[in-house]
């Protein structure tokens, strides 16, 4: 018997295995990178340096402020009415980190502005292919890097003399996955000063953020577990609720962003891309969500954590996806294959048995995952 339009049931790809099968994607595809050989060239080293000078600068202008507000509130300390000083230091700071998360949204911008992680998508594919083609050697035509470079219709133009505004603006009218990507932070930006203003509210903000929580969670855990979810969060500090809540939205976003190399070369229309994305959403949020949680909690290197996440991306569509067509002529036949998930391919992912049959060596105690899964 169908469920009554306002009761939902969770969707079958979104589960707690699935969320931990993605994070182990994310942890294993990271891994699977740093045994690339093509990453010691003097390039990559180059460009490691690069990102984590990027993100120490990222950090020292965020960071300034809230220095600087609390250098002024050591000399004037004897001062007691210029005491608040250091409640305006510890606020800014929580509003920067916690609500606005710039190094989050800056860290994702930067691909738009520069070929390093495409590259570094592409590089990590080719890598990936080569291992899986050298233990399946009938099978040569299994090729993701090859007709993802074919399918490759990407301009990054190098704007020199404009200014900064002048390139963002140019890049928002001629390209539609930036306009998106705007789009979608500035809501998300939205929604969590409502969730900032709302944690300030008592009595109130527990049952709002109760609520916009299991809005948000109804269509992907189901009504019976949003419910559990919305009775837990009620019960703790609104700050908790707030992050949670900031937590699930950034690491959705963040796959999103990281899956960019693909989505722009198989040019999916966006029903089509909801849809490749619900099919498999408790893995990808688990991948979002691992490295999501990385970027937050060492934003000093920030970008090079992206680094490794787009590198792991590159990993985690070989095992989520099949290889495209080299002509974008077949992409009109291909794309809606892939659409739902195969279920074969599914419960390869889900049960584990997916390390065994790609060509690298097992991870250090992976074997403990598959035997508690076979328990």
């Amino acid at each position: 018997m169908a469920s009554p339009i306002f009761i939902s049931n969770p969707p079958p790809g979104f589960s707690v295995i699935a969320i931990l099968r993605g994070m182990q994607l994310a942890l294993l595809g990271a891994y699977r990178s740093l045994q690339n050989p093509g990453l010691l060239q003097s390039v990559y080293y180059e460009r490691v340096l690069g990102a984590i000078i990027i993100s120490m600068i990222i950090q020292l202008s965020l960071w300034s402020p809230v220095i600087c507000l609390r250098i002024l509130t050591k000399i004037f300390s004897s001062f007691a009415y210029l005491k608040f000083l250091e409640s305006w230091a510890v606020a800014l700071k929580d509003f920067q980190f916690n609500v606005l998360n710039i190094s989050a949204f800056v860290v994702s911008l930067s691909q738009y502005f520069s070929r390093d992680l495409d590259d570094l998508f592409l590089a990590s594919l080719g890598f990936i292919d080569s291992v899986y083609v050298s233990k399946h050697p009938d099978n040569s035509s299994h090729q993701y890097h090859d007709n993802l470079v074919a399918l490759t219709d990407i301009d990054l133009e190098q704007h020199s003399v404009q200014s900064f505004f002048d390139v963002v603006k140019s890049k928002y009218a001629s390209s539609r996955e930036f306009s998106l990507f705007l789009r979608k932070h500035l809501n998300n930006l939205i929604s969590t000063i409502v969730l900032f203003v709302l944690i300030k509210i008592p009595f109130v903000g527990p049952v709002c953020l109760g609520l916009i929580t299991f809005s948000s969670l109804n269509d992907k855990l189901g009504t019976v577990r949003s419910l559990t979810v919305f009775c837990l969060l009620i019960s703790v500090p609104n700050q908790y609720s707030a992050l949670f809540l900031n937590t699930y939205w950034g690491s959705r976003s963040m796959i999103r962003d990281l899956l960019l190399p693909y989505f722009s070369r198989v040019r999916f229309t966006k029903i089509e891309k909801e849809q490749w994305i619900k099919s498999r959403e408790g893995l990808l949020f688990g991948f979002g969500c691992c490295f999501y949680l990385g970027i937050r909690q060492f934003p000093w290197i920030g970008l090079l954590i992206y680094g490794f996440a787009e590198s792991a991306a590159a990993y985690l569509i070989t095992k989520v996806s099949d290889p495209p067509p080299s002509q974008a002529s077949q992409l009109i036949q291909w794309n809606p294959t892939q659409l739902v998930w195969n279920k074969a391919h599914e419960e390869k992912i889900i049960k584990g048995e997916f390390v065994n049959d790609e060509g690298f060596a097992s991870i250090p105690c992976s074997f403990i995952l598959e035997k508690s899964h076979k328990q």
